[in-house]
């Protein structure tokens, strides 16, 4: 496309020697000169020099990038030209991008050579590609098929494939739109292309280097020399080495680091695609001498190679009978229970129930049912718990058959969650356990401490909850038994949190903490965090509920128990809810609700984080996912129940009348508030949603009743409602606008302390409008700096609904609505308070401190200062504060 004028100048004299390998040039460049006869090596310097020169004077018109693909497939004098380019662009503006696979590439490649060659040259960088995340796994799916599938997919897909691009898009480009959205058998599959590739590679072995790799891949993706050796004894010694090391020089294996002998197939699909080669019966045969040979090889330590026997010998039960399998099967899952290996439990566990189908129970039975029944305590979503209940209720008859009391307690203690909402008497266990242990024994102790927690929780009984607790842990303390008194005290915090008792569920979770901190104990850790979190953000402690939620993420990604996970996220959530950050709080309800989609905690909260901004479609969405959760509950003081009670109310609140769901909620208020054994917890719930009801319909009556109830828990914040600013909306419903106002002055005072900017700036709303009806002395111009507080709040915490019902009120009062804050150049209220810490030398960390915000949070606040101040720095920022008179707090100072 190059001018022949423009073409001539570019590769000067150079052109006859490029036109020996690209002879079209001719019919450009016609009076081409012919080169002249040289030696074969100074002919290719020549022709060399020629197209440097020629990429040289091109890249002055203008830059180049020169993209060279599959190197590895280049011959070696291609290769020599890349060295002598590369010496020659340093200077010019080009960019030479070459990619290759080095899997392709041994030690003898002449690919190697010249990367050794490039190296040396200062401008030479080299880019590892490693395979795709999990995250863009799913975007690739996405992006192919238009499909978004399920997580557990994308995962096993991305393990299957490690991540490789073409891996992925061979795997779901053979897969229709309905087996996509089905179960997960089309992960497994190795597509046509995929096998292709593996059998070229595979086509260049020898005999007896194959013979070695199916073996090796009857062994698994990993193995090692002695188990390989002894599978290989037939194989003499020298030959068996020379395969091994064939089979590492085309990188169809590669040593592991963690040890001498260990080795691994270089990629998962390599090792399906040889072993699916194996004829059935042989695989049959292979693995049951796989099993034998590594029983052999491990005999002092069997039990720690437990799963790779269960497996070779699951894979082998037509050959060797289902005994060994079992064996190993219940030794490996109860090791991968205590290692947090979940998933790896439950293969375990079912494959020995499956073997024991159709006979009588026994202890084989019973022990995997016990196993199954704790691995699904930690993996199942809440609706499907009642299956864990049910084995683990199974395994406890057997026991109870037998008299063998440890394991009749082991099941009874097991913190499986209530169930109430599914008629599961979760409780029924552990109240049958206690008839089968000497009243005063530790083992009673141990119940004891657990059945105060259903009697607090599912009973509704504060008292006898107590009374459990107190002999519990007289118990613990007597035998010095930390663990039990940590326990009882975790159980304690949440019923005491239930029942309302915060300052005493705060002091018991701290304990807690500290005996679990000192125990390691993973699971202990994260609930007593959990609740410390709750009682704190109950009574206003930010500092607290920030120093539980910036702790309790490491243990509960250690602990990998889908509840805790789940519910350290949200926990991690609401701190940042409180202050109004968003978009964290709303990644890390997502991050919970990937985990557990339809717990009614996090849904109940993604409500109020889509409400609060004004999100009515995705406000709605997730109001149908609660919605749903609740019709699939039983009756009764549920969290679901509650959950929906408290905020269908708020949202229409907030929001107004939610569509083709105009009594949404209401159905679980009554249900919540007409049973005998709700707990404080979930009644305050519903009380609050129905005292919103009440002043959205101004009913008086029922107005005068919600007071009545919520007047002893004035104080605290509830859930997400301060109970203060409820009162003054009643109080201003019943017509008593003073006690309204001094209501909502309660509530300012303790969302101030708190730093809880949301509530604080709904709270200048609800009492702005009351003073505006009261209407004394100084009431208009209080209503005013109320109003412009929480405007100036809501703008830049982007709560649409609120900025728009307080402007309407502006407006009402007669004064022009404050669109934007009253401070130069568009700084924010937040952003002027941040300006003035940072006048007083304080670092992000103590601001985020003084303000009750983040790292991150304060980090983005002062991005948006230097950017609105068009200062390069803090100290620029600083001097812009004090030419406008925004000067430091005088502690900051």
């Amino acid at each position: 496309e190059t001018d022949p004028e423009q073409l001539r100048r570019e590769m000067g004299p150079g052109g006859a020697d490029i036109s020996e390998i690209l002879p079209e040039l001719l019919t450009k460049l016609e009076d081409l000169e012919t080169p002249p006869a040289l030696e074969p090596e100074q002919a290719r310097f020549r022709l060399f020099l020629s197209i440097a020169t020629f990429l040289k004077n091109a890249s002055l018109n203008q830059p180049l990038v020169l993209v060279l693909e599959d190197l590895h497939w280049a011959d070696e004098p291609s290769l020599l030209l890349l060295e002598f380019l590369g010496r020659e662009i340093g200077t010019v503006p080009i960019l030479t991008v070459g990619t290759y696979r080095d899997v392709e590439v041994t030690g003898h490649h002449p690919l190697t050579e010249t990367l050794g060659t490039l190296v040396r040259e200062d401008h030479f960088l080299r880019i590892q590609l490693d395979g795709l995340s999990l995250q863009e796994v799913g975007e690739l799916i996405v992006s192919r098929t238009g499909i978004e599938v399920q997580q557990d997919a994308v995962v096993a897909l991305h393990q299957r494939t490690e991540g490789n691009p073409l891996f992925v898009g061979e795997v779901v480009g053979e897969v229709s739109p309905e087996q996509l959205a089905g179960d997960l058998a089309w992960v497994d599959r190795i597509p046509g292309a995929v096998r292709d590739a593996i059998a070229r590679r595979l086509s260049r072995l020898s005999e007896p280097c194959a013979t070695l790799l199916e073996i090796a891949s009857v062994i698994g993706r990993d193995f090692d020399f002695a188990l390989l050796r002894t599978l290989s004894m037939d194989v003499a010694e020298d030959a068996f080495l020379e395969s091994l090391d064939e089979a590492l020089q085309i990188r169809m294996i590669e040593a592991l680091p963690e040890g001498p002998g260990r080795y691994r197939f270089s990629h998962a699909l390599i090792q399906q695609a040889v072993y699916e080669e194996i004829s059935p019966t042989r695989r049959m045969r292979a693995h049951a001498a796989t099993g034998e040979a590594l029983e052999r090889l491990h005999q002092a330590n069997v039990d720690e190679h437990a799963a790779d026997l269960a497996h070779h010998f699951a894979e082998a039960v037509a050959v060797t009978g289902p005994q060994k399998m079992v064996e190993y099967s219940l030794v490996a899952g109860e090791t991968a229970l205590q290692t947090f290996g979940y998933e790896q439990a439950l293969v375990q566990f079912s494959r020995v129930l499956a073997a024991k189908e159709g006979q009588a129970d026994d202890a084989e039975t019973a022990a995997a049912l016990f196993g199954l029944g704790r691995a699904q305590s930690a993996t199942l979503p809440r609706h499907e718990l009642r299956e864990a209940h049910l084995n683990l209720s199974r395994a406890f008859d057997f026991y109870a058959s037998v008299g063998d009391t440890a394991r009749i307690v082991a099941i009874a203690e097991i913190p499986l969650l209530p169930l109430t909402e599914h008629g599961v008497p979760t409780g029924m266990l552990v109240t049958r356990a206690l008839g089968f242990v000497p009243e005063d024994s530790l083992d009673a102790g141990r119940l004891h401490s657990f059945h105060g927690n259903v009697q607090g929780l599912e009973e509704g009984d504060y008292q006898s909850a107590r009374d459990s607790f107190d002999r519990a842990l007289a118990i613990a303390r007597r035998e010095g038994n930390t663990a039990l008194e940590m326990r009882t005290l975790i159980f304690a915090a949440q019923v005491e949190s239930w029942h309302h008792r915060f300052e005493d569920s705060l002091k018991s979770s701290l304990k807690a903490i500290n005996l679990a901190a000192a125990a390691s104990d993973l699971r202990g850790e994260v609930a007593a965090r959990y609740w410390a979190s709750i009682s704190s953000r109950t009574m206003g402690d930010m500092r607290e509920v920030q120093r539980q939620a910036s702790a309790i993420l490491e243990p509960a990604e250690r602990l990998r128990d889908r509840y805790w996970l789940a519910t350290a996220y949200n926990a991690v959530s609401w701190s940042h809810t409180l202050q109004g950050d968003w978009r964290p709080a709303r990644e890390a309800n997502q991050r919970g609700l990937d985990l557990m989609p339809l717990d009614p905690r996090i849904l109940m909260q993604r409500v109020i984080l889509e409400t609060q901004t004004g999100n009515q479609v995705e406000a709605e969405i997730h109001l149908g996912r609660l919605e749903e959760v609740v019709r699939q509950s039983e009756a009764g003081p549920t969290t679901a129940n509650a959950s929906l009670a408290l905020v269908s109310p708020l949202a229409r609140s907030i929001l107004g009348e939610i569509k083709q769901r105009p009594s949404l909620g209401e159905s679980s208020i009554a249900t919540v508030l007409s049973s005998p054994s709700a707990t404080p917890f979930f009644s305050s719930w519903a009380r609050t949603g129905a005292s919103l009801l009440a002043v959205m319909n101004d009913d008086t009556e029922a107005a005068t009743e919600h007071y009545a109830a919520l007047e002893s828990s004035a104080g605290v914040m509830g859930f997400y409602v301060n109970v203060d600013r409820i009162l003054g909306l009643l109080a201003g419903t019943t017509g008593y606008l003073e006690n309204a106002a001094g209501h909502f002055q309660k509530a300012d005072v303790f969302c101030r302390k708190a730093g809880y900017r949301p509530e604080l700036a709904w709270t200048c709303c609800d009492h702005a409008s009351a003073l505006m009806q009261l209407g004394g002395p100084g009431d208009r111009e209080k209503a005013a700096s109320l109003l412009d507080e929480g405007l100036s709040i809501a703008i830049e915490l982007e709560m649409t609904p609120l900025e728009e019902r307080l402007a309407a009120l502006q407006e009402k009062l007669g004064s022009q609505p404050a669109m934007s804050p009253a401070y130069p150049d568009g700084l924010t209220r937040r952003e002027v308070e941040v300006l003035r810490l940072i006048c007083g030398g304080k670092t992000d960390r103590e601001i985020g401190e003084e303000l009750f915000i983040s790292v991150k949070t304060v980090g983005n606040h002062v991005s948006n200062i230097l950017n609105k101040t068009n200062a390069a720095n803090r100290t620029e920022a600083a001097t812009y504060a004090a030419r406008h008179g925004i000067e430091a707090d005088s502690e900051s100072a």
